[in-house]
């Protein structure tokens, strides 16, 4: 009869049904026969009305097993089959949880259409087929980098929100989409092991959307949500409403960059932007064009292979130190939103380095800071000085107070002993607002432990990121260790990488070490081949700052890396490049990111200007830093979703511009085919459109539940129940 049940398990509600029957053989047992002499009137009177009774009596316990069987059938919520004689009794009410695809390749244009539009027109095709009158519900949700649940519950709310969707210039996170409509089926489960949610996706099949392209693999964090809405009985029902090729034509900008990184002020400096096509079609003479701080420079032309790169280079020299603007543009196409990209360059001031030496002499080799500052002052192989302003102190002129910490970039303490308590405190201001610290170990440092008690904390709220022991000396004269492992990816090591420049780093000597315990937060860049594989290069954050601690000298008391100038000039150069950087603020973001700006002084009537040319004031209080500058209120992801270049301008001080760029990754088309999706996860179905064009509904209607007319039966059956019994109580005491 009935082809399933919603709650089979609340079937066991069923055997209810025997307790009125056994209600009605207790009361028969509690009554004992007495004989008494008028009784055979009674009995003869009884014997003409006895059928009559038992017929009534009858009735009114089939009443009322039949309300508690069907109150039982009706919350285990039975469903039948469309040629089910019952199918006439059946509701088919549909909750629905639609996922828009709104990524930023949805906005490749078909013909007269772009792909959201044809995504929104074909949801509210969707909305227009449910009804709010008879309880059908629909949750809309926008996806792009982030869901964003737009619209709930009933369908006349959805059809007004999705007409005024766009589509986002994000990426699609597919698992975060999931992850929100997820939540809702499990509220609707409500712990019952099963939702009757219908859950679409209508989507472009941007393949990145489901592949690992590493791998080429389904994205762990999209199966893991998969499964979990499998286990609850959900399939995603996907549409796919992208371009009929497998893999559309696309002309994007992928970078603007800096040829060099180690741009400088005056110095001609190459701009590169890549232009990558997907597809198959080449494009011959493709025009780039370059803007820098609003003033259009020349274009040029390129020639990008089909499915490759091609790169337009720009040679200018920006003459001031700060944030400088380019905007790179070519020819457009179907896909707009990557045709132009925004980028900020900063190019900094000389660097300002303090060195605290530790130990001067008049002989090059006997100074502890002798070579540090010599590879600082060295001039880069195009004959140029290298960008460091540098001051060079002792001990005893930093503890004297006449050094002000605030006024460099980057500390190098070569070496030192003990520092006061003053020092360190200033010190600790320092590195909080942004600084960076750098401390290297030697001779005249002393015995490690003092100098640890002062910057060390086991809590970690000290400035070193390690605590010192003691002394590791190699156990013979020529004896000595190496670098048995380094950071290779990191932008201070990153020089020794290839294989030509690895032995430079890797063979170097080290003679004498402090053995370091490096803290849990800190990051340990190299490391020693000695057999506790001792740190050698340790990196932590501090605050706002950074601190390093390399565990042997940086003069030739310890090591004769000094003397080699091949590893010791790039070492010095880029760790003392990368140490000022990090404080530098991001201005190339992704769309949503939140922002965070300084200003040299306080900023009056502070505004951002989007894209689009629309300001913004910053109403909250700009805040003063440690080291004199002004932050400003955060700008938050809100305000920044859209790509392109933004400003924030004041009353009295230059712009601060910065750029929000789109995912390169979301300018190839390519689709991953309907078949190969479904084979990805069985949770995973396509609804593909008929001979007509016209898609699926995804709800067939060839099953509906019966429990609303089953709850009516049951209530009727209560009714019929009260009112017969009545009927008989009032009866036999009239006739009594």
């Amino acid at each position: 009869m009935f082809q399933g049940f919603v709650n089979p398990a609340l079937l066991a509600g069923m055997a209810l049904v025997s307790v009125p029957v056994l209600i009605h053989l207790l009361n028969r047992q509690r009554h004992k026969p007495v004989r008494w002499a008028a009784m055979q009137f009674v009995l003869a009177a009884h014997k003409k009305t006895r059928r009559r009774v038992q017929l009534e009596n009858l009735l009114l316990l089939l009443l009322r097993m039949a309300a508690v069987a069907l109150l039982a059938l009706a919350i285990s919520r039975p469903f039948v089959g469309g040629s089910s004689p019952l199918a006439t009794l059946t509701e088919t009410r549909r909750d629905v949880v639609l996922i828009l695809d709104g990524s930023a390749s949805t906005g490749w244009t078909d013909q007269t259409e772009s792909l959201f539009e044809r995504i929104r027109g074909r949801a509210l095709g969707i909305v227009d087929e449910l009804d709010g009158a008879a309880g059908d519900r629909v949750h809309v949700i926008h996806a792009g980098a982030t869901p964003r649940l737009v619209s709930w519950p009933t369908p006349d709310k959805a059809r007004t929100v999705i007409g005024t969707l766009a589509p986002t210039d994000e990426r699609l996170d597919l698992a975060a989409a999931l992850g929100e409509a997820l939540r809702i089926i499990e509220e609707d489960a409500a712990g019952t092991g099963s939702s009757e949610i219908e859950l679409r996706f209508l989507s472009d099949l941007q393949q990145d959307a489901f592949l690992d392209p590493a791998q080429a693999i389904l994205r762990p964090a999209l199966g893991e949500q998969l499964t979990r809405l499998k286990d609850l009985q959900v399939d995603v029902l996907v549409e796919d409403l992208g371009p009929a090729s497998p893999n559309p034509a696309n002309l994007a900008i992928q970078d603007v960059v800096i040829a060099s990184d180690n741009a400088t002020v005056g110095e001609p400096l190459d701009l590169v932007v890549r232009v990558a096509a997907f597809g198959d079609a080449e494009h011959p003479a493709l025009r780039v064009g370059l803007t820098l701080d609003g003033n259009r420079l020349p274009s040029q032309r390129i020639d990008v292979p089909k499915g490759g790169t091609a790169e337009a280079l720009f040679r200018v020299v920006i003459d001031q130190p700060g944030a400088h603007t380019i905007e790179a543009e070519i020819e457009g196409d179907r896909l707009a939103i990557d045709d132009h990209r925004s980028s900020v360059i900063v190019l900094p001031p000389p660097v300002r380095v303090l060195v605290v030496n530790g130990e001067r002499a008049d002989a090059l080799e006997d100074d502890a800071a002798g070579y540090l500052v010599l590879s600082l002052e060295a001039p880069d192989e195009n004959g140029t000085s290298t960008p460091f302003q540098i001051t060079e102190v002792s001990p005893a002129e930093l503890a004297g107070g006449d050094v002000d910490l605030f006024d460099h970039d980057v500390v190098w303490l070569v070496a030192a002993p003990s520092l006061s308590e003053a020092v360190v405190a200033d010190l600790e201001r320092a590195v909080g607002g942004g600084q960076a610290l750098i401390v290297t170990c030697g001779n005249s440092m002393g015995d490690p432990s003092l100098f640890d008690d002062r910057l060390y904390r086991s809590d970690g709220t000290g400035l070193l990121p390690a605590e010192l022991t003691h002394v590791v000396t190699a156990a013979r004269r020529d004896s000595y260790y190496r670098v048995a492992t380094f950071d290779e990816q990191h932008p201070i090591l990153g020089f020794f990488s290839t294989t030509r420049n690895k032995g430079m780093l890797s063979k170097i000597p080290v003679h004498a070490f402090v053995h370091a315990r490096p803290l849990e937060r800190a990051r340990v860049l190299a490391t020693l081949d000695d057999e506790n594989d001792s740190p050698l290069l340790i990196e932590s954050d501090y605050d706002q700052g950074r601190v390093y601690l390399w565990t042997t000298s940086i003069g030739e008391s310890w090591t004769p890396l000094p003397r080699i100038a091949p590893a010791m000039i790039p070492l010095v150069l880029e760790w003392t490049r990368h140490a000022a950087r990090a404080r530098a603020s991001q201005r190339d973001l992704a769309p949503g990111s939140a922002v965070g700006l300084e200003a040299d002084e306080f900023p009056r009537s502070p505004e951002l200007v989007g894209p689009a040319g629309g300001r913004t004031p910053l109403d909250a209080e700009p805040t003063e830093t440690v080291r004199g500058t002004f932050r400003l209120p955060e700008i938050t992801g809100d305000a920044t979703l859209r790509a392109g270049l933004y400003r924030v301008v004041t009353e009295n001080g230059p712009e601060l511009p910065f750029a929000i760029q789109l995912d390169a990754r979301e300018s190839d088309l390519g689709r991953i085919p309907s078949h190969e999706m479904e084979s990805l996860h069985p949770a995973l179905k396509v609804l593909a459109p008929d001979a007509s064009g016209n898609v699926a509904d995804g709800n067939d209607g060839s099953q509906g539940e019966l429990w609303r007319t089953l709850a009516m039966l049951a209530l009727l059956a209560l009714v019929c129940e009260s009112l017969w019994g009545a009927w008989i109580g009032q009866r036999r005491r009239v006739i009594a």
